[in-house]
């Protein structure tokens, strides 16, 4: 069992040993070699904080400011903060706190690539991957991490559950030079192109679980978490309400879209026809979609519809991957949609 009043934020030095989080078994039937023990890697860190929708926006930014230090681009801290933000999102949702009402968030930057993983006090249910219809709201969280990861698996221990995944960071990936830099441990990370969890055969299974909190160092990571803000703004133009957004969309802000959207709904005409400008909305996982699409679906029932204008490439990534894409009319260029016939 995980001890109270650890402190949050702590950072792992350069070349100690992070332990593996997989039991061997992986979606894809991999089975881990046992007795392998633990792998050196180039920088890790873990971070305790409270079970609650806020340490989502902290746990996204410790990881994003790792990896940018680091020197990894920023495709590939997009990839691992939507992960890192569905697996916590998750286990806020769905699964139980460990003692002192807090969740646990690590990961392991590797030559070629993260490993990542977030444990809670264990649910009702063993967290899978769902196969949600189109129309579905919610499923799809672990649906997207199955996308964006190569590998991802979960570990039962004594005080829960851990969720595990494993994201390639190729050598393009990093920033030029920063992969030389980042090197830790010679020979044991050279030429690793796919993490493997493992767990060493010395100790009980849960053993994994339990060294996490021996890993914190003496000096805690530096710097102030941003506040984060979903700014929402409406007005008419013609037939349509645009709805325009700037920020972050995630289980802390998506509330605050749940009611501007419905609040501009009900404003507009019967049958409303709302564009969403998203081209100031810096992320959107799962749980943005959701709100997304429950405001699509009542509008649709109105005799309207909700379109998407101007998405960066990170949220039409998250589009594409989930098949929400073909769901919604995404429009590249706001002007266009809304320029007077004629013109």
């Amino acid at each position: 069992m995980l001890p109270r009043g650890f402190p949050e934020g702590r950072t792992v030095p350069q070349g100690r040993r992070f332990p593996g989080w997989a039991d061997g078994a992986s979606p894809g039937g991999t089975r881990v070699r046992p007795g392998a023990g633990a792998q050196e890697v180039s920088t890790s860190s873990v971070v305790l904080l409270p079970h609650a929708p806020a340490s989502v926006v902290t746990a996204r930014w410790q990881i994003s400011t790792h990896l940018h230090e680091a020197g990894v681009v920023r495709p590939a801290i997009g990839d691992a903060a939507v992960v890192v933000s569905e697996l916590l999102t998750n286990a806020i949702m769905h699964a139980r706190p460990l003692p002192g009402a807090r969740v646990l968030v690590a990961w392991a930057l590797r030559e070629r690539s993260l490993e990542v993983a977030v444990s809670d006090g264990g649910s009702m249910t063993r967290p899978r991957a769902a196969q949600p219809s189109l129309s579905s709201i919610g499923g799809r969280g672990l649906a997207i991490v199955e996308q964006l990861s190569c590998r991802w698996g979960v570990l039962a221990s004594d005080f829960g559950l851990t969720v595990w995944a494993v994201l390639l960071v190729p050598g393009d990936g990093r920033a030029p030079g920063a992969a030389t830099a980042a090197r830790s441990g010679g020979a044991a990370a050279a030429g690793r192109h796919r993490a493997q969890p493992v767990r060493s055969d010395h100790a009980p299974r849960s053993q994994a679980a339990r060294v996490l909190p021996t890993m914190w160092s003496a000096a805690s990571r530096t710097g102030k978490v941003p506040d984060v803000e979903l700014r929402v703004s409406s007005r008419s133009q013609g037939e349509h309400t645009i709805v325009t957004l700037a920020g972050e969309i995630d289980l802390y802000t998506a509330p605050r879209l749940e009611s501007e959207l419905l609040a501009a709904m009900r404003s507009a005409n019967p049958a409303p026809q709302v564009v969403v400008d998203m081209s100031g909305v810096e992320f959107c996982d799962s749980t943005g979609m959701n709100v997304l699409l429950a405001a699509h679906r009542e509008a649709c029932e109105q005799g309207g519809d909700l379109a998407l204008a101007a998405p960066r490439a990170p949220v039409r990534k998250i589009l594409e991957v989930t098949g929400l894409a073909s769901v919604f009319t995404v429009h590249d260029d706001l002007a266009t949609l809304t320029r007077p016939a004629g013109q």
